[in-house]
């Protein structure tokens, strides 16, 4: 099968440009469209991966399952267990047994993530790095994470270190801030245990986060938990924690790759209303070229193309605003993450606008060169 030249296609598209160019523009739109959605879906699978560690364990009530928010654990119950649990590692002396309170604070429409820690919360939780200032030690002084911000749905300099924010009717004096790249704990705000449990008129705490000596030594744990009946505490993994977060996140990250479907629908459809036209405007040409030699073959193939090059510029122009707009934050139910246009999303982005070129392109080129010759040469179509 001999194809025609590209500068045909070409040629074609140019001819058509006004139509060519917003067709174009909507398969860039649908192209970050896409890179936004598969981004937003892989952001809040990694962040649960991210933050599960096999040798971080949790002490919560027995009634609180694996919700951290809704477990209660009397504050003496917490510290006892922390001070006699196995297994955990010591470092200079500080066991890594972390008493904590985990609150979802409300302040009018904004909703952020409030965790009260002591100082061996920076032996468990290794991936938190103080980035500015200082974590806290002075009364109610705060630490903030980098989409601590965008969770609360407030403007980042309202937290920027050296402020104060009004939470659970107290001011804090924002002292630091941390980062913890992939992980849930960047859209938190922390500060100091005993001045959340004051400000939140809370006696109890939600958890003991223990760091292992190995993974293994979490069976010395729950056999802890079980034999102190008198602490009223469970121990589950970090791990098991973070698969019941994925587990709720599962359905809006299954939207969003509904939603970069049906995208990619939307430009399929684009880029069938421009190839229909084209076919309408071309009837005698294309009939002509069919009476001179070219095989109908040759001539849809040629159509595809056409169709699968104005994608291909649309998908390309699309991948590059998705570079040129970066890292977009995004607040969630549960956390907060960051849209990252990497090296998969971008081409995903691109596969789709091609895929869309390709199903746009394919039934009015079979239509084109179904025409009967004779009723296509007088114009009919």
């Amino acid at each position: 099968m001999t194809l025609l030249p590209f500068s045909y296609v070409l040629r074609n598209l140019l001819r058509r440009s006004v139509r060519s160019a917003v067709t174009i523009a909507g398969i860039a739109a649908t192209t970050m469209l896409v890179i936004a959605m598969q981004s937003f879906a892989a952001g809040m699978t990694a962040a649960g991966e991210s933050s599960a560690r096999r040798d971080i364990a949790l002490l919560l009530g027995v009634s609180s399952e694996v919700d951290l928010v809704r477990s209660v654990v009397p504050r003496g119950s917490a510290e006892a267990a922390a001070a006699a649990v196995p297994g955990i590692v010591s470092v200079d002396g500080a066991r890594a047994a972390s008493v904590e309170l985990h609150i979802a604070t409300r302040r009018g429409d904004q909703i952020g993530l409030l965790r009260g820690v002591t100082p061996a919360a920076y032996l468990v939780h290794t991936a938190v790095t103080v980035v500015q200032g200082r974590e806290p030690r002075e009364p109610f002084e705060l630490m903030v994470g980098d989409l601590a911000a965008t969770r609360m749905g407030i403007a980042a300099e309202a937290m920027q270190v050296g402020r104060t924010i009004e939470l659970e009717r107290r001011e804090f004096r924002i002292v630091g801030r941390f980062a913890a790249p992939g992980t849930v704990y960047e859209a938190e705000m922390w500060g100091r245990l005993g001045d959340v449990m004051l400000a939140t008129r809370r006696e109890d705490v939600s958890c003991v986060v223990l760091r292992l000596t190995d993974p293994s030594a979490l069976a010395e744990v729950r056999l802890f938990a079980g034999r102190r009946l008198d602490l009223e505490i469970a121990a589950v993994s970090e791990a098991d924690m973070m698969q019941a977060l994925a587990s709720s996140l599962a359905p809006i990250a299954a939207l969003a790759r509904w939603m970069a479907v049906l995208a990619v629908v939307a430009g399929a459809f684009a880029c069938a209303n421009t190839m229909f036209a084209a076919v309408l405007a071309r009837t005698k040409e294309l009939a002509t070229l069919r009476s001179i030699g070219w095989s109908p073959p040759s001539l849809a193939l040629s159509l595809v193309l056409e169709s699968v090059f104005v994608a291909f510029a649309g998908g390309a122009i699309g991948v590059l605003l998705a570079l040129l707009v970066g890292d977009v934050s995004l607040r969630y139910p549960m956390g907060a993450l960051r849209l990252e246009p990497d090296l998969p999303s971008r081409a995903i982005g691109l596969l789709a606008a091609l895929a869309s070129g390709l199903l746009g392109g394919i039934v009015p080129a079979v239509r084109a060169v179904r025409i009967p010759l004779v009723e296509a040469i007088g114009g009919r179509s």
